[in-house]
């Protein structure tokens, strides 16, 4: 069994209505029919944090991110291609964008923005869903914005 490693971002996007926030999340649509979160394989000698934004960069066109510190999953799933096992682990940080506008990559069909309830209908596997949830809760569980510190990530 072969093994491989990804790394990218759950990202989010608040939208503001009245008094009410809510964050939507960035689904990418991938080519077997199902929706997944920005990422992509590690390259030799990268760190997992500059892979996500490489990314996130080719997939989404998104270069200005807030990566919350303290965010990290992952989680291990595994497929088959040519006819071999493959283990692979995917690590995902949770980031801010700053901005709506996505311009998917060829590697995708198309990308929604989803409140979580609906990103949950997206998403195809339980553990993408897992990973979601506690990113959820993440959001849930901060305490204001001016405690928080995000790490700033732009793409080089």
């Amino acid at each position: 069994m072969s093994y491989e490693k990804s790394a990218g971002a759950i990202i989010y996007k608040v939208k503001r209505d009245g008094r009410r926030v809510e964050p939507f999340f960035l689904l990418l649509r991938y080519p077997g029919g199902y929706w997944e979160f920005a990422r992509g394989h590690v390259e030799d000698g990268e760190r997992e944090h500059a892979t996500a934004l490489r990314e996130i960069r080719e997939e989404t066109g998104l270069t200005e991110l807030r990566f919350l510190r303290g965010f990290r999953e992952k989680y291990r799933f595994h497929f088959k291609r040519s006819g071999k096992s493959v283990a692979k682990d995917a690590v995902l940080y949770l980031a801010e964008a700053t901005r709506w506008n996505v311009q998917v990559s060829e590697e995708h069909d198309g990308y929604v923005w989803a409140s979580y309830r609906e990103a949950m209908v997206h998403l195809n596997f339980e553990n993408a869903k897992q990973v979601l949830r506690k990113a959820q809760t993440f959001l849930n569980n901060r305490r204001s914005p001016a405690r928080q510190q995000p790490v700033k990530g732009k793409s080089e």
